[in-house]
């Protein structure tokens, strides 16, 4: 079966929209500069938004639509799909243990931040889940949910390594991911 091209009209809420209760991007960036280890716990990437960037290429480059309209609400007629971000914390335990950084350098306690990286940690938890959601003619057909889960690790010992993180898959990438496993997906279903 051919697939006739058709607009799509779109609207992509920025990363920082969804998650604004996270705080300034600009504090939680130098946050990590002083405590690497706090990075996991963040949600987004806080040095910009390359997922809401990735979602519009990735819908042009995938040669599906006669034509892209960026929107802010669903026309009367026609297909729309609205993208969001929602925050996936990290859990309870690995929170504690990064926030506790945290508070060392908000009490000015800087000399007990190498001692916290004594002890190496790896956590799988936290990131964010981009949530598709389909119109047609403004009636929703379906919400598509990918999970974007961060991995990280903090140790001391891993410092003379952390130029790797240059080479690995950044939101931009997971993003492109999951806005190509989403056409898949909704034309899978006959959404699109």
């Amino acid at each position: 079966m051919d697939h006739l091209t058709q607009p799509l009209f779109y609207h992509v809420e920025p990363v920082d929209e969804a998650q604004k209760e996270y705080g300034n991007r600009w504090i939680s960036a130098l946050s990590m500069v002083f405590a690497p280890g706090y990075y996991p716990a963040q949600s987004r990437d806080p040095f910009g938004q390359p997922g809401y960037h990735a979602v519009g290429q990735t819908l042009t480059a995938s040669g599906m639509f006669s034509d892209l309209n960026e929107v802010q609400r669903p026309p009367k007629a026609g297909v729309f799909c609205k993208v969001q971000f929602e925050p996936i914390p990290p859990s309870t335990v690995v929170q504690y243990f990064l926030e506790s950084q945290l508070q060392f350098i908000n009490l000015g306690i800087l000399a007990l931040i190498p001692a916290l990286t004594l002890l190496p940690y790896y956590t799988d938890e936290g990131g964010t889940t981009a949530i598709y959601s389909l119109y047609q003619d403004s009636q929703l057909l379906k919400a598509y949910r990918y999970p974007i889960h961060k991995k990280g690790a903090g140790w001391i010992g891993l410092l003379p390594f952390a130029w790797i993180n240059y080479f690995t898959t950044d939101l931009a990438d997971a993003v492109e991911g999951a806005t190509l496993q989403f056409l898949i997906d909704a034309q899978r279903d006959g959404n699109l």
